[in-house]
């Protein structure tokens, strides 16, 4: 990153990735991306010999090959490993048919998508960048992003700072930007009572959505019954099964896929049909998404024409990438990859850096703050 992100539960200095090449025995290889670290390598080498010999196209038998339980902590395989290999299916699929990977989920609705302009409070990086720790030092840095990028959704990522001065926060961005999208998410951070008090005033803003302000179906259910602002979330519904509460409860207007941990683009999709069917909004998460898995994410909601809410992206945070063309906005947009499969390939150079550079220092972590020691992240925090 190109400098430490702040969230309510600790900061983001950079990502751990795991890149999968998948290969057919006619010699195409199909590129993968997931989550990073031990456990992931080791569920890899535990699928190896359930999907070798697999037949790529055949994406429906191979997951369900390795779902074999729906209890969650029956699975030793996690949705986000099956993610990575199914990526590299429908790469292979696109390469051997000579067709994106959008064309393959239905088709290319639109040959941009814009991507929401991702703020956080920082702490400052060796080099001096970043610092932003004060309303008016956020407005100043979102200025800079605005002017850069020319983003047409603005996200505010809450919880780091006190609630009092993240309502200024939304005051003074609003203020700057009066025409733009506004989402703010606080990860959970706040309790029901603090939810409804903020929110309450807040509206005003003009919120495009509030996200996850607490935690939990339950509390977010009880805090949107008196805040008449949209709520997303990518924590309270993260699979299948929390679906048919979250719609009995009303706790959520809009939930926000995302390629890795609801278990690849198949059940993406799916999960695209339910919200549709359900009058839910269907948005996008980003966790630190290297160029391949934002490759995934660009044909997903090129493909998708339900997702009307700009997906997240920290693409503008990180400073550098493992792919040999890495995207590039254009006015908040990123155009959709022309070439089959997901259109990308690999900088062999960038990534051999990288994978020495994870064996000298491991894994990326995001959870608790260097910077105060003896802070426990335990939520609620106000």
């Amino acid at each position: 990153m190109e400098a430490p992100l702040r969230w309510s539960l600790g900061i983001e200095t950079g990502t751990t990735r795991t890149i999968l090449e998948v290969t057919t025995d006619e010699g195409i290889t199909g590129l993968g991306e997931t989550y990073g670290g031990e456990a992931t390598m080791r569920a890899l080498a535990f699928i190896r010999s359930i999907v070798l010999g697999a037949d790529a196209f055949e994406i429906e038998k191979i997951l369900k090959r390795l779902q074999v339980f729906c209890i969650s902590y029956e699975t030793y395989v996690s949705p986000h490993v099956i993610a990575g290999l199914e990526m590299a299916c429908w790469d292979i699929i696109g390469k051997a048919l000579r067709r994106p990977v959008c064309s393959l989920l239905g088709g290319k609705f639109r040959d941009k998508v814009a991507f929401a302009g991702y703020l956080f409070f920082r702490y400052p990086s060796a080099d001096g960048k970043g610092g932003e720790d004060s309303p008016e030092k956020l407005l100043a840095y979102t200025e800079v992003l605005v002017g850069q990028y020319q983003f047409e959704t603005l996200k505010i990522k809450g919880g780091a700072l006190p609630p009092e001065q993240e309502l200024e926060c939304v005051r003074l961005i609003r203020q700057r930007f009066p025409d733009l999208k506004l989402r703010f998410d606080p990860n959970a951070a706040w309790s029901v009572g603090t939810s409804i008090n903020i929110l309450r005033r807040m509206m005003e803003y003009n919120l495009e959505y509030a996200e996850d302000p607490t935690w939990g179906i339950e509390g977010m259910s009880l805090v949107r019954k008196d805040v008449p602002v949209p709520f997303a979330t990518n924590m309270c519904v993260i699979n299948f099964d929390q679906i048919p509460l979250a719609v009995r409860t009303h706790c959520v207007d809009i939930i926000l896929s995302d390629v890795h941990y609801w278990g690849g683009l198949a059940n993406n999709k799916k999960l695209a049909g339910v919200c549709e069917t359900f009058q839910l909004g269907l948005g996008m998460h980003s966790d630190r998404e290297l160029g391949i898995s934002t490759a995934a994410q660009v044909h997903f909601a090129a493909s998708s024409p339900y997702m009307v809410y700009a997906p997240d992206s920290h693409y503008h945070h990180q400073v550098d990438d493992i792919i040999t063309e890495p995207f590039r906005y254009d006015h908040g947009h990123f155009k959709v990859p022309t070439g089959p499969g997901l259109g990308v390939e690999i900088d062999r150079d960038k990534l051999n850096k990288y994978a020495r550079y994870y064996e000298e220092k491991g894994e990326a972590g995001e959870f608790l703050d260097p910077h105060r020691p003896n802070w426990i992240p335990s939520l609620p925090l106000w």
